[in-house]
């Protein structure tokens, strides 16, 4: 029994120096053939940019199955990496440019996936002591992951990326956007709306002249409710900033769209105060002011119809105002790149009785007119 036992004890020591010795060439066959891919890459001995991406992926994963093998322990039970410095050089180049591969291969309609994959293996990467020494572009990778699956309408997966892209500052931002989008196109129920809100409230409070979380916003308030009240939310954020332009804005188009045309008229100019520089929000004071000014042009003549004796200045003064906006825009604006002021100018020629600067536009507004009609 004895002799049997110490038989089976060689046999096992046998066994375990036969692996460590397999492991070692493992490892070795491992180092050699990252070392050929990384030498080609050193070299730029070949031009063509998939080739050397795909070179640099497999420089990667030739270096952490080196590693992988290089880190079993030995037949003491030892563990004693001999390519660990080699396989750290190596990585130190090989692992940022893993992100410029995910972003090259992911352009070619047929080399998706490969991206994709590119990026993931960055982020496998990143957990490898080889590379902790290395700038963390973790964040980057996660964002870029999670857009493309938000192209694909991967929403899952685009939603599990831009978590982890959001807790880096350089992602931050651009992940909470894709997170949103996530979470706009998920709603289901009002709990659902009431996070999606938060989050882009958030946003915008972040970066209060940004034109996207505004469109969000009044995107999300287009069908408003006693929960969601557009109103509420633009009132509480003048509580907490009259200096910034974009609740000014949003104030006047909502009060824009209910025709209330003095409630409209103030909060643009306050906009305008804050920036007047800003071609639609003197339009749209311009705009409002002709709004405003044909309303009271209607009560005069109702008045009048009755009898009473009321004076144009009721509703002039109005246009003259709406004018000195519009000709600003005009001037700031003059291919109409941003507005088409055409029409709205013309009217306050016409009821100013301003003939020849009517005149002058009276071509551009039939032009304007004929294309309309086609």
């Amino acid at each position: 029994m004895r002799r049997l036992l110490i038989l089976f004890f060689c046999a096992l020591f046998c066994i375990q120096i036969v692996e460590a010795q397999d492991m070692h060439k493992q490892a070795e066959s491992f180092n050699r053939l990252a070392r050929n891919a990384f030498s080609k890459i050193e070299k730029q001995s070949d031009r063509d940019s998939i080739t050397i991406f795909k070179t640099v992926v497999d420089g990667v994963e030739y270096s952490l199955k080196c590693d992988e093998f290089d880190r079993m322990p030995n037949r003491k039970g030892k563990i004693l990496p001999e390519y660990e410095e080699e396989n750290k050089k190596r990585l130190a180049i090989l692992h940022p440019m893993l992100i410029d591969a995910g972003k090259y291969f992911y352009k070619k309609s047929y080399l998706k996936q490969e991206g994709i994959d590119a990026l993931k293996l960055y982020l496998e990467t990143r957990k490898s002591p080889l590379v902790k020494d290395n700038i963390d572009e973790s964040g980057v990778a996660a964002y870029y992951l999670a857009y493309f699956y938000l192209k694909s309408r991967n929403l899952k997966m685009a939603n599990e990326y831009a978590d982890i892209a959001m807790q880096y500052d350089e992602s931050a931002q651009a992940s909470a956007e894709i997170k949103a989008q996530c979470m706009h196109d998920q709603m289901v129920n009002a709990e659902d709306s009431l996070r999606y809100l938060s989050v882009i409230q958030r946003l915008y409070r972040s970066d209060p002249t940004n034109e996207t979380y505004f469109s969000w916003i009044m995107k999300f308030y287009q069908n408003p409710t006693p929960r969601f009240n557009l109103e509420d939310f633009v009132d509480d954020c003048l509580e907490n900033n009259t200096n910034s332009i974009v609740p000014w804005t949003l104030k006047g188009e909502i009060a824009m769209r209910a025709e209330r045309w003095e409630e409209a008229i103030d909060a643009y100019r306050q906009a305008d105060e804050i920036d007047p520089s800003n071609i639609p929000v003197a339009y749209n004071i311009g705009v409002c002011l002709n709004s405003l000014g044909m309303v009271l042009r209607d009560s005069v003549l109702a008045k009048r119809k009755k009898g009473d004796n009321v004076s144009d200045n009721e509703f002039m003064t109005v246009f003259a105002q709406a004018r000195t906006y519009l000709e600003r825009v005009r001037a700031k604006d003059p291919r109409r790149n941003k507005v088409d002021w055409v029409a709205p100018l013309y009217l306050t020629y016409t009821i100013l009785n301003d003939k020849i600067k009517a005149e002058e536009l009276e071509p551009l507004v039939t032009k304007y007119q004929k294309s309309e009609n086609d």
